[in-house]
């Protein structure tokens, strides 16, 4: 029996999808070659249309489903395919077939058209504000909606680094005023008391008549002695008054004399002289970040010999601590001393690294722009 065929139509929905009303017209859309305003300048405006923007991701989506609408329908028209009434199975294939490449093709082009917006995200997860400067950029032919978002991203950074940097440049000045006045009482109040004490074993012991007693107060003397130099290098690391008096070069030898002759350890420096005018709260940053850098040398490096330099880099000024130590070892964590020269690097606009030797050793490096030390 004679088959019944009809001409290959389209199906009912698929006029509608590629009808000429539903594609924005050439005024309505702006062109992808157009101008676009920078990433970081980009405002929640920008979705909304602004002059030079790209092409918003709803649209992006929108015309990559009406190209495969289109062309779908296209081969459908053009190409020599009949349906039967009874649909058989290789036409099912064939319909199949069309299909899934028509949905493979419409996932290829979404897929691209919201590329951006993952990659933002993907940003969005790195940024680490203990290294500031980080910023959303690249994003400026994304799409309005992503442009806006790596705009908005990006103004939330600065505000959220400005207020960290107030935070912890309060924090800092109320941590300096403290260890002020525990080092004046230190030196002013318990020092002066145990000098009297030592005067008056002393003196005692001078007056006795017992070889023992003599001997027992001259060892007290002695302990006392011990006492008030410890308590007088304790106020001087919680106060240097070589950095008050005689500036940050000779603050930073006096330290490197100290810790070689405490730690017997070998310290070496560089110190480059004149340095650049530096502002009282920048020598302080540089001056604490060095002291517990070697601190830390002393405490859990090992090492047998520590390098101190500063000096004048292009147009930076580069503070560097290097030991031959046994290195960071385990990955590496923020912990109260690390920390604390962070905070004092965001606070003067610096860069902190801390990276492992390549013989053996830890190396810290402290960078600071001439804009940020400048007075």
């Amino acid at each position: 029996m004679p088959h019944e065929s009809r001409p290959k139509t389209a199906p009912a929905s698929a006029p509608s999808a590629s009808h000429p009303a539903a594609v924005p017209s050439p005024a309505a859309v702006p062109s992808p070659s157009a101008p676009t305003a920078p990433a970081a300048a980009a405002t929640p405006s920008a979705a909304h249309g602004a002059p030079g923007a790209t092409w918003p991701v709803l649209w992006r989506v929108f015309a990559a489903n009406t190209a495969v609408f289109v062309v779908a329908v296209a081969l459908l028209v053009l190409t020599p395919l009949e349906i039967h009434k009874r649909i058989r199975v290789d036409e099912l294939a064939v319909l199949l077939a069309g299909l899934v490449a028509m949905l493979a093709v419409d996932l290829v082009l979404t897929r691209r058209a919201l590329q951006p917006l993952a990659r933002l995200a993907r940003l969005m997860g790195t940024v680490d504000l203990r290294r500031p400067g980080q910023r959303a950029s690249g994003f400026e032919r994304s799409g309005a909606e992503v442009a806006a978002l790596a705009g908005s991203f990006n103004e939330m950074l600065a505000r959220l680094e400005d207020e960290r940097r107030a935070s912890a440049a309060r924090a800092l000045a109320a941590q300096e005023a403290e260890r002020r006045r525990i080092a004046r009482e230190l030196h002013d109040e318990v020092g002066q008391s145990l000098t009297a004490v030592v005067m008056r074993a002393e003196h005692v012991a001078s007056r006795a008549s017992g070889d023992r007693a003599v001997a027992e107060l001259g060892e007290l003397a002695g302990i006392v002695k011990g006492t008030l130099v410890d308590i007088r290098r304790i106020s001087r690391e919680l106060r240097p008054e070589a950095l008050d008096d005689l500036g940050l070069a000779n603050a930073l030898t006096a330290l490197c004399n100290r810790v070689a002759e405490s730690a017997r350890i070998g310290v070496g420096r560089r110190i480059q002289t004149p340095l650049p005018a530096l502002s009282a709260g920048v020598e302080l940053a540089v001056y604490r970040v060095a002291q517990e850098s070697l601190n830390n040398v002393v405490r859990h490096a090992h090492a047998s010999r520590a390098d101190l330099s500063l000096a004048v880099q292009g147009d930076h000024l580069v503070l560097i601590v290097a030991d031959d130590g046994v290195g960071l070892g385990a990955p590496q964590v923020d912990g109260g001393g690390l920390s604390g020269m962070r905070e004092r690097a965001i606070l003067i606009g610096a860069r902190l690294e801390v990276e492992a030797a390549r013989d053996g050793g830890t190396v810290v490096t402290l960078c600071l722009p001439f804009e940020a030390v400048a007075r």
